[in-house]
Parts: C-alpha cells; sequence; structure tokens
C-alpha cells in the first residue's frame, strides 16, 4: 500500500530525468570554439598571385627553426616546424608538388589527396588557390596555397597533409604511398 503512494512521485522524478537525458546532449557543444581569432586569409586568386609574383610576402617554411633534409621529406611521416611572426608579411602557407614535366605532373596529382588546416579546422576552396610555376632546376610545379595577410596575436596550429594512395614517380625518384605531413607551431607576438 506504501508503494502506490510513492508511485507518483517515482514518475515524476524518471519523467523529469527522461526530458533531461533528451535535452542535455543539445545543451554541450560537440565542436570547441576557437581559442584565438583566426588569421585573414585572401579569398581574391588575383591578389594572391600579385602577391607572390611581388617581394613582399614570406613562405611559411622560411621562417621554422627546423631544418629538414631531402631524405626527411621524401618518406612518409610528419615533420613539425615552430614558428615565430612578428611581423605583418604576408604570409604563404602551402603544400606543393612537382614533376619533370606536365603528364608526370597531372598523373602524381591522381594519387595525392591534400589538406590544410588551421587550429584542426580544413580550410576549403574560397582560401585555397592552385598556382603552377617552374622551380629553379626546370621542374613544373603545381602548389595549393594559403595566403595570410593578417595574424591576430596567439598560437595556431597549421598542418598540410598530403596523402600518396600509391607509390608515385615525380620522373626523378619513387615516393611511397603513406602520409606526408607537415604540422607549424606558429606563435604571432606583435
Amino acid at each position: 500500500m506504501k508503494a502506490r503512494e510513492y508511485l507518483p512521485k517515482f514518475v515524476m522524478i524518471m519523467s523529469a530525468l527522461l526530458v533531461m537525458s533528451c535535452l542535455l546532449p543539445g545543451m554541450i557543444p560537440f565542436t570547441r570554439e576557437p581559442q584565438t581569432p583566426l588569421p585573414t586569409m585572401e579569398k581574391n586568386a588575383n591578389t594572391v598571385i600579385e602577391v607572390l609574383n611581388g617581394q613582399d610576402w614570406q613562405p611559411l617554411g622560411a621562417l621554422a627553426q627546423e631544418k629538414y633534409t631531402e631524405e626527411d621529406y621524401a618518406k612518409p611521416g610528419t615533420l613539425t616546424y615552430t614558428v615565430n611572426i612578428t611581423d605583418d608579411k604576408p604570409t604563404n602557407f602551402s603544400y606543393g608538388w612537382c614533376a619533370v614535366d606536365e603528364e608526370t605532373l597531372r598523373q602524381n596529382f591522381e594519387h595525392i589527396d591534400v589538406k590544410l588546416f588551421i587550429n584542426d579546422h580544413e580550410l576549403g576552396n574560397d582560401v585555397i588557390h592552385n598556382v603552377r610555376r617552374a622551380s629553379p632546376d626546370n621542374l613544373l610545379c603545381h602548389s595549393l596555397v594559403v595566403l595570410i595577410t593578417e595574424w591576430p596575436a596567439g598560437e595556431y596550429k597549421l598542418e598540410a597533409v598530403a596523402t600518396f594512395d600509391e607509390q608515385i614517380n615525380d620522373g626523378l625518384a619513387d615516393y611511397e604511398a603513406g602520409d606526408y605531413i607537415a604540422v607549424y607551431n606558429v606563435t604571432v607576438e606583435k
């Protein structure tokens, strides 16, 4: 008999717990908000080409403290760089691949998937620009370029991830299948 007295309270408590369990997942964000505002990335391809044809820009890799050998770049794995930025020069964050000729470059890119990230956020085609050029040693190169024109002070993690789905040859050497990753830990102090 006493159980019947507590049944309405039990039903009410269980109902409240059920409602809370349904609401709670929507109240907890699954993606964390960036703690540092993202830098400004140029969206106009003509502006990117104009800046890269000038002298007033810097490649992100050239600012790195670490230096790696050709052998380090020639195999899958992760290369980590430490970069300090203290000025307002535009910065070129990119992934590039070169080959001996147009046909080899085209065939290579059929087996290379490139993704660029800032603070674990994948960048889209609105800020990634395709740039073709010849290298100093007369190879034909294709680069995926992000031109960063303004860096708010703070810390950033930039990643270039190139996945080779099979072994490829650029006309000079073979490169194993796998992930070729460059991680840039950037500190901006102005």
